[in-house]
């Protein structure tokens, strides 16, 4: 069984304002704006150029469907001028679902040096940090896929884990969503997947700050919702986003083995085929 990592050793998940502030010149980034278009164009970090995979839905997470993103977010990223020989770091106005899902998909993707910004923009102009509405000129490149099944799972996993009692399925989205009162439009069917246990996103978060609570009191959210942070965790939401910011909070926590559903109840409730449950948390 693993344990969790200590803490440091998962640090550069992350990047600090002010470490940003006074590294970059030796970093030289890449820095990539999630939010949409009219945010990023009132105002964002000097050279940041606008990109993110926040509307691409993982269709299908069986080997092919993931050959088959991964080649289409590889053209987007080359488009965008992303290159896994240059670092990257990616924000939002806080430490949101947008740019968590961005860093998750560069890890997947292989590149071997992403980080997002701790906080986001707020923290950035707490900071001290200056904000342009310059659009910087992008200079197309190659990504090089080098994908991480590690950070992955599919559904057919997820189905032979479903009555495992060596993993947790994380359902972290709305308590309605969970429950099967509410949820998108898009979905055809609404609930859960059978034995997900409900631990909304944003109890990782510190809301004052916008930024991840520390990792001592990641764990302690973990054990009072009775989850062993030693064992697998699968985290899951409805396109992969929520559940990313899940996977980044745990990971800076220490937990070794967790692994992101990309598809999330997009594809599960998409499948009839498919169990669920619905009801009281």
């Amino acid at each position: 069984m693993s344990q969790p990592e200590p803490a440091s050793s998962v640090s550069s998940f992350l990047i600090e304002p002010l470490a940003l502030l006074e590294q970059r010149e030796t970093l030289n980034p890449l820095v990539i704006d999630t939010r949409p278009p009219e945010p990023y164009a009132a105002g964002h970090l000097p050279g940041a150029i606008n990109c993110s995979t926040y509307d691409q839905f993982v269709k299908s997470t069986s080997p092919l469907g993931l050959s088959r993103f991964q080649r289409e977010i590889a053209q987007l990223y080359g488009a965008a001028g992303v290159t896994p020989s240059r670092p990257v770091v990616v924000y939002e106005d806080q430490t949101g679902m947008r740019a968590a899902r961005e860093l998750w998909m560069l890890q997947y993707l292989g590149h071997p040096d992403v980080r997002l910004l701790h906080g986001g923009l707020n923290a950035w102009q707490e900071a001290g940090g200056p904000v342009e509405t310059d659009v910087p000129t992008v200079k197309p490149g190659t990504f090089t896929v080098t994908s991480r099944p590690d950070l992955v799972i599919g559904v057919n996993e997820i189905l032979a884990r479903c009555e495992s009692s060596d993993t947790t399925i994380l359902d972290v989205r709305a308590r309605d969503e969970y429950t099967g009162d509410g949820g998108p439009s898009c979905c055809v069917r609404r609930g859960r997947i059978p034995g997900a246990v409900w631990l909304e996103w944003t109890e990782f978060l510190n809301g004052e700050t916008g930024r991840l609570k520390p990792p001592d009191e990641i764990l302690r959210v973990l054990r009072d919702h009775g989850i062993d942070p030693a064992r697998e965790i699968v985290t899951y939401c409805h396109r992969g986003a929520r559940s990313a910011n899940a996977h980044l909070a745990l990971r800076t926590a220490g937990c070794a083995n967790v692994r992101n559903f990309i598809g999330s109840w997009h594809e599960w409730a998409a499948r009839s085929d498919l169990p669920i449950e619905s009801g009281g948390v």
